[in-house]
């Protein structure tokens, strides 16, 4: 009787500990997700890309070996493995430009200098790809800054896809649910078609990011939903501080 007490005794604990196991795995995957994924999640989409543009000038126009130098020290700045022999060097109309691209661990890098004579100034480009959704690029902008003689702007984009459309009424709340998942209040929204968009302000948001000011209103996150009835499949965006470029 006593070894049935024990054995009934000893297989709760396991119960327990292993229940303890799961839920502290699952709370440290949650945890080391980035708030951008969990946003896709609470509607039930899926993480196609995340993105980040950073650029940056000096008011000085530059040589072809100070460009390569540049791109060199970008390149090392990033923790990348440099080929000389793989940058590909253009000259055109008073403009030197080189480009450089990279894949490394699942990331897409592109690089770019260009002097220009016309304007006297120095171009820096750095863009930044990945599909894995739980792949942070926030450290990106942070190696650049150490370079130290630059001034970086930083815009990232994530984009994502559900797999069914959705009419006007439907993207306003998808839309809405994402930025409560952000902690954002919105500021303005754009309806076109099936095309909506929203931007506004979320303290939850990245400190680091700083935030576009616009006829006095200040914005650090944008939302944006386009429902394709010919692909069957509703796109969603997120843009910090902003969307740039076409959705």
């Amino acid at each position: 009787m006593k070894r049935a007490i024990v054995s009934l005794f000893l297989f709760f604990l396991l119960c327990l500990l292993s229940n303890h196991t799961i839920d502290y795995t699952m709370g440290r995957q949650i945890e080391n997700r980035s708030p951008y994924s969990l946003a896709f999640a609470s509607i039930g989409a899926i993480s196609l890309e995340s993105r980040l543009d950073c650029w940056a000038k000096l008011r000085t126009d530059s040589t072809e070996n100070e460009l390569k130098r540049y791109m060199h020290t970008l390149a090392t700045s990033l923790n990348l493995e440099y080929q000389p022999d793989n940058v590909l060097i253009s000259s055109y109309d008073g403009t030197v430009e080189m480009e450089y691209n990279l894949a490394q661990k699942g990331v897409q890098f592109y690089l770019a200098v260009q002097s220009r004579i016309d304007s006297g100034e120095t171009h820096f480009i750095v863009s930044v790809q990945t599909r894995d959704p739980d792949q942070s690029l926030t450290h990106i902008k942070q190696q650049l800054d150490r370079v130290g003689i630059l001034e970086w702007h930083d815009y990232y984009l994530y984009k994502g896809e559900l797999k069914e459309t959705f009419d006007q009424a439907g993207t306003v709340s998808l839309a809405n649910v994402i930025m409560r998942n952000l902690g954002a209040v919105a500021v303005d929204s754009f309806q076109e078609g099936r095309s909506f968009s929203c931007t506004g302000y979320s303290q939850d948001i990245n400190r680091d990011i700083e935030p576009i000011w616009v006829d006095g209103k200040r914005y650090n996150v944008q939302v944006a939903l386009y429902s394709s009835p010919s692909q069957d499949k509703t796109y969603v965006y997120i843009g910090v501080p902003l969307i740039v470029g076409n959705y």
